[in-house]
């Protein structure tokens, strides 16, 4: 996963950590920790994440390459 492109997508669209995390169904501690690499993001809350943040199938790729890989194999 690529953390450094993941956090400068959040920050390029501007939706405030707090919000994503409502949105994710997740506590903001627990997405600051996805976020910084120290847990794991589970398969929902990438697909989540995908459509709250707007990102193209490139983006996805390019952020998520392995989860999405994992995702669609199953």
């Amino acid at each position: 996963m690529n953390l450094e492109m993941l956090n400068a997508k959040i920050d390029e669209i501007g939706i405030p950590v707090t919000t994503i995390a409502e949105k994710l169904g997740i506590s903001r501690q627990s997405l600051y920790l996805k976020m910084n690499g120290e847990r794991e993001f589970k398969a929902s809350e990438v697909l989540n994440l995908c459509g709250v943040l707007r990102l193209t199938d490139d983006e996805k790729s390019l952020i998520f390459v392995v989860v999405m890989q994992t995702i669609a194999a199953n």
